[in-house]
């Protein structure tokens, strides 16, 4: 998925966990925190790309990007559930609700690439790869289409 799907499917995301505690939709919560917590989430959707040096994040850290693709290639160990519970450690250990929504939007980046073609290794290091039975091709024509149809449901689940 591109960079933009990966923004748009977290900040749907973050919608539907925003309306299902606060019971408010994130337009209508007014807390700097919520507002907060929605940069830490798409900031954290950027963060599994850091392993591509072609990716928006790698682009910038090319120096840590290539030795992290060397030695786990693309979609290895950042894009495995073994990265989320790294964030779920720091953030629970270190009391930091920011680390939380970094981690958020890092497993909503997951999700997105969950329903691409190519699919995410959960259980990393097995190599198995695991995607949703309907997928898109990453910068394909269908991309658009499924990230509108995250979109479209995540706002039906934000009106139940």
């Amino acid at each position: 998925m591109m960079f933009y799907s990966h923004l748009i499917v977290a900040a749907a995301g973050f919608g539907v966990y925003v309306k299902c505690v606060t019971g408010q939709s994130l337009l209508e919560a007014q807390s700097p925190e919520l507002w907060a917590g929605l940069a830490g989430v798409l900031l954290g959707a950027a963060l599994p790309d850091i392993d591509h040096p072609e990716s928006t994040v790698g682009r910038r850290v090319k120096w840590l990007s290539y030795p992290i693709r060397m030695v786990f290639g693309h979609r290895g160990i950042t894009h495995s559930l073994l990265a989320v519970l790294g964030f779920a450690w720091v953030a629970f250990n270190f009391n930091s609700p920011f680390i939380s929504w970094l981690g958020l939007g890092y497993l909503l980046h997951l999700l997105g690439d969950y329903l691409t073609n190519s699919g995410i290794p959960l259980f990393y290091p097995s190599s198995k790869r695991y995607r949703f039975f309907v997928t898109a091709g990453t910068n394909s024509l269908s991309e658009p289409l499924m990230v509108a149809a995250v979109v479209i449901s995540s706002f039906f689940i934000m009106n139940l």
